[in-house]
């Protein structure tokens, strides 16, 4: 089902011509000039996130500072309930991701403009993929619900535990920033939250994963199904919720494959987005009401055999969108997916 990117005619043709430049540089046995290593590319953009982590960091608690008047030597302290640290984490969290994710894609996209395309904003989307990904999102929910339940099973060998204890810390740890952003109950609270989990979060991770690792990863080892589960894996790693792996690492590969067929990089930036504030406005209903995160499970409101049937929807649905990406591509560039 899945065609190997070898010879394959459905690629971006910057992508396809990277390639070319790629292959002929090996043959003949010149120096990279025109086409660079895919290493140093993932270099650059190391640099850039590293760099950018620590600016934007920087510049968001100077500003948070100010903005919810925190007081300088209370940092720790504004990891706490208080309205205005809740608002001082969310101008840190927004700060550090577009300064992480958002702003090192960019760069990038700019600095190796000549050579490849990491952020395809103008390939052109037929319409109904659009629902078609609201629709996926929607019917495959359940299936992710079955992973975090597996997930959450795993134990480690005893002569590992001293590893599974640091997991669980960190795992808390992800857990109590989580309830600090959704901790507001109020309406502005919520809009502020979608913004940094869901908007920002959904743009920085897309674009810096799906655009540039996942393109750059292309490029090193010529078949895009490695690059998308590769992607996938760091994506997920780079969380360092280990209890939520397995979840993580299909959604990003579900991500991944949006792009490739789509090719449009805004595409599973909706995903991602859908997937983000739909947890956020369930987080935001269930403090209203005076309940924990923890009881944001849905699997005990299923029955059993409608996580076959979601499976099977978002299957077919995933075949359609596939079928009318690759058409939409013969359209728009003259080649198959063969």
């Amino acid at each position: 089902m899945f065609p190997s990117v070898r010879g394959n005619p459905y690629l971006h043709p910057q992508i396809e011509k990277s390639l070319m430049i790629e292959q002929r540089t090996i043959r003949g046995g010149a120096s990279d000039q025109e086409g660079n290593h895919p290493m140093k590319s993932l270099i650059l953009l190391l640099l850039l996130a590293f760099s950018g982590a620590i600016i934007l960091g920087a510049i968001s608690v100077f500003i948070g500072l100010l903005a919810t008047g925190v007081p300088v030597g209370d940092l720790e302290g504004a990891l706490s309930e208080g309205a205005a640290d809740v608002d001082f984490l969310k101008i840190v969290q927004a700060g550090s991701s577009i300064g992480m994710f958002v702003l090192p894609a960019l760069l990038l996209g700019i600095t190796e403009k000549r050579r490849h395309t990491y952020l395809d904003f103008k390939t052109q989307v037929n319409p109904s993929l659009w629902f078609m990904v609201v629709a996926i999102m929607f019917f495959s929910a359940p299936v992710f619900e079955q992973a975090i339940k597996l997930n959450e099973q795993m134990r480690l060998p005893e002569a590992l535990s001293g590893l599974e204890n640091w997991m669980k810390a960190k795992e808390s740890e992800q857990e109590r920033l989580t309830n600090l952003l959704l901790s507001d109950t109020t309406y502005p609270g919520l809009l502020t939250s979608l913004i940094v989990v869901a908007v920002i979060a959904a743009i920085g991770e897309e674009f810096l994963f799906r655009g540039c690792v996942q393109g750059i990863l292309t490029r090193w080892f010529k078949n895009p199904h490695t690059a998308i589960w590769l992607t996938a894996i760091i994506f997920s790693a780079i969380h360092l919720q280990f209890y939520g792996f397995l979840p993580r690492m299909l959604l990003g590969a579900l991500f991944g494959y949006l792009l490739f067929w789509g090719k449009n990089i805004w595409l599973p930036v909706l995903a991602h987005f859908i997937n983000n504030a739909t947890a956020t406005i369930s987080a935001f209903y269930l403090k209203r009401q005076g309940k924990s995160l923890d009881e944001l499970d849905f699997s005990q409101q299923i029955p059993n055999y409608l996580y076959f049937t979601s499976f099977v929807l978002a299957a077919v649905l995933l075949y359609q969108y596939y079928k009318i990406a690759t058409k939409q591509n013969t359209r728009s560039y003259g080649k198959t997916l063969d």
